[in-house]
């Protein structure tokens, strides 16, 4: 079923027609064949393997209970973005409260939120200093569209996936006012208050000194969302110390699946200290690390824990954001676009491709949708798997008559809008499609796709005639509910209009 939204998520939407396509000079046009390409019959797109640490996490029943689940796909840096990591220039301390960029400490009380806290206090950092803002983490809880879950949303955790999902369909973010926290009954109707346009969704660390690209996120966009393995044995605090404020800290020695230590808590980085001591963190069960320094960490369980609400986390931890890490990249005023056409509710669960292909790196998707109003189609939003990901962004009425209207390259993975270097008019109620071609280094399965799975992902929906894949230019579109074990599948390209 399509879902067509405006700032209003509920709101009724016009119906006037306008418009024809225009056919501008210089543009190129490609004609799509209806038969089997030369070399033979298609490819069929495939699904590629879910994350490791999310598989494990569906078969764990105490995942969730502490708040924090992985992503249920990995992202990849790529070589490019591994290099230009390698030559940043950061500062050897940093701490975004003296740069007036966060917000006060929340608290997720006694519930397995912290997933939900930890991205809205990335995404409130993201537009400080200019704007403050007090964002509802029940609402993100409370219509992530996830579930039925096994314990309710408030104590089944989540992963930060599912709040990439919520804001980039524009379900939120919503004041705190409007929904307060732990008001099981969401209010009637919602109006997003922000536009996430841009998300850099990066894989952690690759080793305890790979810091820099983490650092220079925090800097460039604010608090990171990131994930740790939580266990008080390795958390200290004296509040008699000469300084308190250096004394909360924490330094776990076991590794992600090491005598069950997995990413289970959400929290953000807010600034580190190169030089901060390593005998600072003695008192932990694992001792002193073997180096200094140390990540500033923001925590969801109230101002009155550790120091005012956060703590010092050793460079040297090997449990601490090693998993995903979100920085919000692109946030906008509610009026840079006027409707936002999708099919992807859950946003990225599962990713497909054409490991058998030549080059599996390459794929086509295709959303085809049909207009709610007279108005212009300016941009698109997907998902880049890997660092260095290329695009080319096509639209036109038809799968057969596209134009290619745009392209580029993402330098990070993550989430991506793409404006169009020229519209296209549609009308209401007639039909258009937008489509991308993808080039991801490295990668077998490049296209994002929702569809449902057991356990919390149950409410994907698709349709005959909505998504489409292929894999060589001149290949015919495939239909994705023509696989009967994924009829519920959709890929995740949204089309952004104005009027």
């Amino acid at each position: 079923m399509i879902t067509a939204a405006t700032s209003n998520e509920h709101s009724a939407l016009p119906r006037r027609a306008l418009a024809l396509i225009v056919a501008l000079l210089g543009m190129a046009v490609l004609v799509w064949p209806a038969a089997a390409s030369a070399a033979g019959q298609p490819l069929r797109p495939e699904p590629g393997p879910l994350s490791q640490a999310f598989v494990e996490a569906l078969h764990d029943p105490l995942a969730g209970a502490l708040g924090k689940l992985p992503n249920p796909v990995d992202v990849h840096l790529g070589a490019v973005a591994e290099a230009r990591a390698a030559r940043l220039s950061l500062p050897p301390v940093y701490d975004l409260r003296a740069e007036n960029r966060l917000t006060a400490v929340r608290n997720q009380g006694a519930y397995g939120t912290c997933w939900a806290f930890a991205n809205l206090a990335a995404l409130e950092s993201r537009l400080l200093p200019g704007e403050r803002r007090d964002f509802s983490e029940d609402n993100l809880v409370s219509r992530s569209r996830y579930g039925p879950f096994p314990d309710g949303p408030y104590d089944s955790g989540g992963w930060d996936f599912m709040a990439v999902a919520y804001l980039t369909r524009w379900a939120g973010p919503v004041y705190e006012r409007d929904d307060r926290y732990h008001t099981p009954t969401p209010p009637k109707t919602n109006t997003a208050r922000e536009h996430v346009q841009g998300v850099t969704m990066l894989p952690g660390r690759s080793g305890v000194l790979d810091n820099d690209l983490l650092k220079q996120m925090v800097v460039q966009n604010g608090a990171l969302s990131v994930g740790m393995f939580w266990d008080p044995g390795f958390y200290s605090f004296d509040p008699d110390a000469p300084d308190p404020t250096a004394t909360a800290t924490y330094y776990c020695d076991l590794a992600a699946g090491e005598e069950q230590a997995y990413e289970n808590h959400g929290v953000c980085i807010v600034g580190w200290d190169d030089a901060f001591p390593s005998d600072r963190f003695a008192a932990s069960v694992a001792g002193a690390p073997p180096g200094d320094g140390a990540f500033l960490v923001r925590n969801s369980w109230g101002a009155r824990w550790g120091d005012h609400g956060y703590f010092w986390v050793s460079y040297f931890d090997r449990s601490f954001a090693f998993g995903d890490c979100t920085s919000y990249a692109r946030v906008e005023s509610t009026s840079n676009y006027s409707r936002n056409y999708q099919y992807d509710t859950l946003g990225w669960t599962t990713s497909w491709g054409y490991p058998q292909a030549a080059d599996p790196s390459v794929a086509w998707a295709a959303n085809r949708f049909t207009a709610k109003a007279s108005e212009r189609i300016v941009a698109a939003g997907f998902y880049a798997p890997v660092g260095g990901t290329s695009y080319e962004v096509w639209a036109g009425p038809t799968l057969r008559s596209l134009t290619r209207r745009g392209s580029g390259t993402i330098d990070l993975p993550g989430f991506a809008t793409a404006d169009l270097s020229t519209s296209l008019a549609v009308r209401a109620r007639g039909r258009f499609v937008i489509a991308v071609r993808i080039v991801a280094p490295g990668e077998t399965h490049p296209i994002a796709v929702e569809r449902p799975r057991r356990k919390w992902e149950s409410r994907a929906v698709a349709a005959a005639g909505q998504s489409y894949m292929r894999s060589g230019d001149r290949d015919p579109w495939f239909d994705l509910t023509k696989r009967v074990e994924y009829r519920d599948a959709n890929v995740c390209l949204k089309a952004y209009a104005h009027k």
